[in-house]
């Protein structure tokens, strides 16, 4: 008995042992991946989600691209094989040699290569070199809103726009399996071992219209090319909502060749870049006195016959006025008349409306690398300080927090917050998250608001915004033409063009900002910047079918302004 005991103690400890053993053998072969390879864990990638327009049309979607790799510690000739490649992929053989030299076990030597490249590849045969399919992300329309959407890096997280902002929806999550590799090197895949299908990523719709942002993008390009300019934005938002229709730079980026790119070149500048707003920021002046109770539309100012010294400066109007209305001061856009504004109203007051319009401040839009733009404290203002901001100087705001702002006051007063994401839905279409407008603030009343409209209706009818006007259709907004400073002098032949508006005038459905930086050799916002304005006015109206909502005094104005034209 007692023999008998021993032996199974003995067999018991052998077993355990022998368990012992099989544990850290299959631990280090399949949970650790061993250099040997009889068992290997693989990885499952996901599917990215799918990014749609409003309308759901395909932004961006994830395709199989082939990459190739190589095994070096297998490669008998490196100089022969990288001299190859070199050659069939269009890379530099120094690199490609040191790669093929280290000894690793798996480098990759070019990701995502084109049909071309891999008929050549595979029309030899090379020992160590491999092809693997992988994900890519494809967008169909190359460049359109490339800086929205951003792009995907190799490891298939986003990097940049929408694909960065919103990885963790549309990534999904990493499946895996193992298999156990026999002598030809083929996986054989067990079900005895672990495995974990991959979730595939969600998909989004985006409040931006494809089309609309063509017809943006399009129009930037013509205007930039026709005035010599360095640069463009444009930016197309609901009032009501804050919902952005389009948000256009120029140059254009193509999110399928971002590694070619500059930072420069993907940088979204309706967000992240600020200008001074020139002319465009005297609503902003004129809304603040008129919601105060300091100022009436038809009060008389005098606007010192273009000339106005404040202590060692003097300011100047394009042409000399003598007497304005308020309203006319905003219609003709005297910066003198402004000047005069902002000293009836206070620079404390203004500087509160200045912050409640939502300027010095990130606007909220769900995208990355927002500027809050340059809004100094008001205890730092001289009097000449409070000066030149009444006519957009010594400020700088974003395209994104002019076109709010204006969206205040076409909407009745309320300041919203701007976003470009309308709802996420999983593969089945079951809707996962909705994002709904928001109201940051009550900016102006909606009287306010009202006699503002009227206000920037009269800038487009009798004003510097005549360029902008659309038979029919009440186009309010506008105009500006902002030097541009440098090492604290303004530059004189540089400038920012731009207009800002809305229509209809007495019910808005739509804010349009256009922004132009340096044109040449015409810098006038009326000239350059109005056009495009109604260039894509016009297309929004054609595509959504507006009918011409216009009142008979509008009718009147018109038939007479035909028959005066006639005439001459």
């Amino acid at each position: 008995m007692e023999i008998k005991t021993r032996i199974i103690l003995i067999l018991g400890l052998l077993a355990a042992i022998g368990s012992t053993i099989l544990w850290q053998a299959f631990r280090l072969q399949v949970l650790n991946q061993t250099k040997k390879g009889e068992v290997l864990k693989f990885s499952l990638p996901p599917k990215r989600g799918i990014i749609y327009d409003r309308n759901g049309e395909v932004l961006a979607i994830t395709l199989s691209a082939p990459s190739v790799y190589a095994c070096p510690c297998q490669i008998e000739d490196p100089y022969k094989t990288a001299i190859f490649l070199s050659k069939a992929l269009h890379l530099k053989s120094k690199i490609l040699l040191k790669r093929l030299k280290s000894g690793k076990n798996f480098v990759w030597i070019k990701r995502w290569v084109s049909d071309r490249e891999l008929k050549r590849i595979r029309g030899r045969e090379l020992k160590g070199i491999g092809i693997q399919r992988e994900n890519r992300r494809y967008y169909p329309n190359g460049p359109l809103a490339g800086q929205v959407l951003g792009f995907v890096g190799f490891d298939g997280y986003g990097l940049e726009g929408v694909e960065r902002q919103f990885d963790n929806y549309l990534r999904g999550r990493s499946g895996y399996y193992y298999g156990i590799k026999d002598a030809r090197g083929k996986i054989i895949i067990s079900p005895k071992f672990p495995f974990r299908p991959a979730e595939d990523g969600y998909n989004l719709f985006l409040t931006l219209d494809h089309r609309i942002q063509y017809a943006v993008e399009e129009a930037l390009a013509r205007v930039i090319k026709k005035w010599h300019a360095k640069a463009g934005y444009a930016v197309i938002i609901e009032p009501h909502t804050g919902e952005v229709l389009a948000l256009a730079n120029y140059p254009r980026f193509n999110p399928n060749n971002f590694r070619r790119a500059r930072a420069k070149d993907y940088r979204n500048h309706v967000i992240t870049d600020t200008f001074e707003p020139g002319s465009t920021f005297k609503p902003i002046l004129a809304a603040a006195a008129l919601d105060r109770g300091v100022l009436k539309p038809y009060d008389i100012i005098y606007a010192e016959n273009g000339r106005y010294r404040i202590d060692d400066a003097i300011i100047h109007d394009v042409k000399p006025f003598k007497w304005l209305s308020a309203q006319q001061v905003i219609v003709h856009s005297s910066n003198i008349g402004a000047v005069k504004i902002g000293e009836i109203l206070g620079k404390k007051a203004f500087y509160e409306y200045i912050k409640r319009f939502g300027f010095g401040q990130k606007t909220g839009i769900d995208l990355g690398g927002e500027s809050k733009g340059l809004l100094r404290p008001v205890r730092t203002w001289k009097r000449v300080d409070a000066a030149t901001i009444c006519f957009g100087q010594g400020i700088s705001v974003t395209a994104l927090q002019l076109a709010t702002a204006y969206a205040a006051i076409a909407n009745g007063g309320k300041l919203i917050r701007p976003f470009v994401v309308k709802r996420i839905v999983d593969n089945k279409g079951k809707i996962v998250k909705v994002f709904k407008p928001k109201i940051r603030n009550r900016v102006i009343s909606e009287r306010t608001a009202k006699r503002l409209r009227e206000i920037l209706r009269e800038v487009v009818l009798e004003g510097t915004g005549k360029m902008a006007e659309i038979d029919g259709y009440e186009i309010a907004g506008k105009t500006g033409t902002a030097q541009k400073p440098k090492n604290g002098y303004y530059q004189r032949n540089k400038a920012i063009a731009s207009f800002v508006g809305f229509f209809p005038a007495n019910n808005p459905k739509v804010v349009i900002a256009i922004i132009i930086d340096e044109p040449c050799p015409i810098r006038y916002g009326g000239i350059v910047a109005a056009p495009a304005f109604r260039e894509v006015a016009l297309d929004i109206i054609w595509k959504w079918h507006l009918s011409p909502c216009i009142s008979p005094i509008e009718m009147t104005r018109i038939l007479q302004s035909k028959q005066v034209a006639k005439k001459e």
